[in-house]
């Protein structure tokens, strides 16, 4: 089994499934040059590339550097759920942030996940999109709370519908006699993490931006031209966007000092028989 250690001590994808599937693997140069443009992006992941593939659909003249591989960290080895949401009730946030603060956080997740929906299907990315979520009940207690959120989802105008599914509605999602129902909703869904980054860096390289793989900053030079430095190359653009999350390590000390490490994993089965997908 690999440590946390052993898979971060690679400049390769982590072994996993998605890297035995990916589509393909283009390899980006290192940075070995001194450059400039508009904007220097640190970080390979989703939020890297996007803003990469963003800023380049509007024009600008744009750079990526990733220290590994695209898709390195947790943006390619993640379970590849798209959930717009927050991981707790909007009650726990209400008093610190508001209603309109609620609807604002869930009005980004609304947009999240058309992003992703749109980029997929304007740069043809083949990542094995697919849309559809429930949550089961085991308890009629269960099922209040779905009929409460699915009364919540209208009032924030949320554009993709919450179904509130009984016993034998639920089997057409899930064959199974322990549910008593389920709440679907079309606005959530699964998609092959790995691919979908790589081929979202693929886009922002088609529409003109410059990536290079195997370039770890080591240095960010501050100024009205800020420069960041590799082993063997310099960027100094305009602006740079930072967003290598906690592989910034001490680059950024206020940010160095807000993060904690996190852990969780996915196991991937062999092909299942029919009966056994049935089961």
């Amino acid at each position: 089994m690999f440590g946390l250690r052993a898979i971060n001590d690679t400049s390769e994808h982590a072994a996993s499934y998605y890297a035995a599937t990916v589509n393909q693997t283009t390899a980006y140069p290192r940075l070995t040059e001194n450059l400039s443009c508009d904007v220097v992006v640190v970080g390979g992941g989703f939020s890297g590339v996007n803003t990469a593939v963003e800023l380049s659909e509007r024009g600008l003249d744009v750079a990526l550097i990733e220290a590994n591989r695209i898709g390195w960290g947790a943006s390619g080895r993640n379970g590849g759920q798209i959930i717009g949401g927050i991981g707790h009730t909007p009650e726990r946030f209400k008093k610190l942030i508001g209603e309109s603060g609620i609807n604002s956080i869930y009005q980004m997740g609304f947009e999240a996940r058309d992003i992703i929906k749109d980029r997929v299907a304007t740069y043809d990315i083949q990542c094995d999109l697919k849309w559809g979520y429930c949550d089961v009940a085991l308890k009629s207690k269960h099922m209040k709370q779905f009929a409460a959120w699915q009364a919540w989802e209208k009032t924030i105008g949320n554009p993709h519908p919450y179904t509130l599914l009984d016993a034998q509605e639920l089997k057409s999602v899930v064959n199974s006699e322990r549910y008593l129902g389920g709440l679907y909703n079309t606005a959530n869904g699964h998609v092959h993490p790995l691919n979908l980054c790589i081929g979202e860096a693929e886009a922002a390289s088609q529409l003109g931006a410059k990536i290079f793989e195997q370039s770890r900053v080591i240095k960010l030079i501050h100024g009205d031209q800020p420069i960041v430095e590799t082993e063997y190359g310099r960027i100094q653009a305009k602006q740079i966007v930072l967003a290598g999350n906690a592989y910034m390590g001490d680059l950024v000390p206020k940010l160095s000092a807000r993060v904690l490490p996190s852990a969780s994993s996915v196991i991937a089965t062999e092909p299942l028989s029919a009966d056994v997908a049935k089961a």
